[in-house]
């Protein structure tokens, strides 16, 4: 798997080559509702209010379980939940964000990159996670 910090600036070499690299990347969304404000705006988002979020996690790999009950899976959708739920449910679902992340500005772009930090040590190919606080803004925090 591609893990370099310069991953990049790899890619961007080989491209210039005209070389390929394959990888197979892998998305799933999740819904959760909360609420939150962010204190010190000077908006409308000073005043407490509550969001409809979709959140996508998505995965990159070149290579492919093996063998197995798993094999030619980068992983299994339903071991990807079992990781994204618990998360969503104790710390997002129905929650009061500014609680629940100890913020007192938990943006869409705080809680994307909260979100990635949280999961990045149980999936090792994560690659971005996408938080989209209405159907028209999103922001994407992803690893390069």
């Amino acid at each position: 798997m591609l893990t370099s910090p310069y991953c990049s600036e790899i890619l961007l070499l080989v491209y210039s080559f005209g070389l390929n690299i394959m990888l197979f990347e892998l998305e799933k969304s999740f819904r959760f509702e909360a609420g939150h404000v962010i204190v010190h705006h000077d908006g409308k988002c000073r005043n407490p209010h509550g969001h409809s979020y979709t959140l996508a996690v998505v995965l990159r790999s070149n290579t492919l379980i093996p063998s197995g009950p798993k094999a030619n899976m980068v992983i299994d959708f339903n071991d990807l939940s079992n990781i994204v739920m618990p998360m969503i449910d104790q710390y997002l679902d129905h929650q009061w964000l500014n609680d629940t992340l100890e913020s007192e500005a938990p943006t869409v772009e705080f809680i994307a990159k909260w979100i990635f930090e949280y999961l990045e040590p149980f999936l090792p190919s994560l690659y971005a996670i996408t938080v989209f606080e209405t159907h028209s803004s999103k922001v994407t925090y992803r690893k390069y």
